[in-house]
């Protein structure tokens, strides 16, 4: 297991001064990739190997959400890797009290940059610099999400730099940011975030969203110019 300490700041708040879930993705990602670079197969490392961790899924299960200036302890573990594939948990906890916030669960492919295809195995190094814990008890969901029927068409969202990471394309935080900027009302009243990275997007895509509700559970998709789904997000 990782974990590192933050105090919740004014600019990762939403409107209600509690953690944005944008900034939930954010606590997760850099996590493990301080995991990564205090283990040695960071940025360089993969950058050396062509290779980097490219996101599936998140699953996000929000108790309470961290307020401003509260101090809270981010942690994460591998729990699973198959060929290509790898499993991780995390968790966000009151860093005084040990309160468990907020839980989640994600997936990742380990992808040749260059030939734009999976490895067919992750390097024994990262296999041991991460080793592996049991996976969190609880009942995470399995599969891909389904895609509501009658989605509303929203004006189209140009992907510009500032959505852009050291893989040179969007952020896995940025890609949900773009989803939320869809919901008229915002996402702080949300306790369950899925969402489903289907295909990347690059500097200059053009990304046509589709927003849909029913019985309170918003799915928002964000598609390519021939309607094909490159994420598909859905907030309960």
């Amino acid at each position: 297991m990782y974990s590192f300490t933050e105090r919740v700041r004014y600019t990762e708040l939403d409107e209600n001064r509690n953690l944005a879930l944008t900034s939930i993705i954010n606590y997760m990602q850099d996590c493990c990739i301080y995991e990564a670079e205090d283990r040695g197969v960071g940025i360089d490392w993969l950058l050396e190997h062509h290779t980097a961790w490219m996101l599936i899924s998140w699953q996000v299960k929000i108790f309470r959400r961290p307020v401003f200036c509260e101090h809270v302890e981010i942690a994460t573990w591998a729990c699973g890797f198959r060929h290509f594939l790898g499993q991780r948990n995390f968790t966000i906890k009151n860093a005084e009290t040990g309160e468990v916030l907020i839980i989640a669960y994600s997936e990742w492919a380990y992808v040749n940059v260059v030939e734009q295809k999976p490895e067919r195995h992750v390097p024994e190094k990262e296999l041991q610099a991460y080793g592996t814990n049991p996976p969190m008890d609880y009942p995470f969901e399995k599969g891909r999400l389904d895609i509501l029927e009658n989605l509303t068409a929203k004006p189209p969202i140009t992907v510009t730099e500032m959505n852009i990471d050291t893989n040179h394309h969007v952020n896995n935080g940025q890609y949900v940011a773009l989803a939320c900027s869809v919901i008229p009302q915002g996402t702080a009243g949300f306790t369950d975030f899925r969402c489903d990275v289907r295909a990347q997007s690059v500097l200059g895509d053009v990304l046509y969203p589709m927003i849909g509700e029913e019985d309170g559970v918003v799915t928002v998709v964000l598609n390519d110019p021939n309607g094909k789904p490159k994420l598909v997000a859905r907030f309960k």
